[in-house]
């Protein structure tokens, strides 16, 4: 009776189990499309087989590497709010340095390219100043901006360089 049974469950999965061979027709166009695992087209978005085979062209990662490591190490002084690798964003929380009294920091890093280029990286930074106990007067900082900018091109050079090196 167990042996029907197991044989029996062993049956339905393997027959319950469908290909992912079907091709789909729209009925009022006619286009024809192959469903994928998660869509209901498979020939758009991205398999991790394209993120994970370098050879593909198809799929491209639009975050440089160098620069992400980078800005994420010279943006580590602040705790992080959110990090996007794919989207290539970084934003801080607040970030009140001991030996600047009355005055905190937001740094928004945005990096825009797959390739190592001074254009790159596009940072802000967002300052207040603490009046009466209150946070207020949100100004951005260019002058420090450019600064931080020029700090994560700088780290990304060294990162590349020493990545030719092993």
């Amino acid at each position: 009776m167990i042996k029907n049974l197991i044989l029996l469950f062993n049956f339905i999965i393997l027959f319950g189990c469908s290909s992912n061979d079907a091709i789909v027709s729209n009925p009022i166009t006619g286009e024809k499309k192959t469903p994928g695992l998660f869509s209901k087209d498979s020939k758009k978005g991205i398999s991790l087989n394209d993120l994970f085979d370098p050879r593909s062209s198809e799929a491209s990662v639009n975050v440089n590497g160098f620069l992400w490591r980078a800005s994420l190490d010279i943006l580590s002084i602040a705790p992080l709010i959110s990090t996007d690798a794919l989207g290539g964003t970084i934003i801080t929380d607040w970030y009140v340095n001991k030996n600047v009294k009355n005055k905190r920091i937001k740094i928004m890093a945005y990096i825009k390219t797959s390739e190592l280029r001074s254009d790159g990286i596009s940072v802000k930074v967002h300052v207040q100043k603490l009046e009466n106990g209150l946070w207020k007067n949100t100004y951005t900082d260019e002058k420090l901006a450019s600064e931080i900018e020029n700090n994560i091109l700088n780290e990304a050079r060294n990162y590349r360089t020493n990545s030719f090196k092993k």
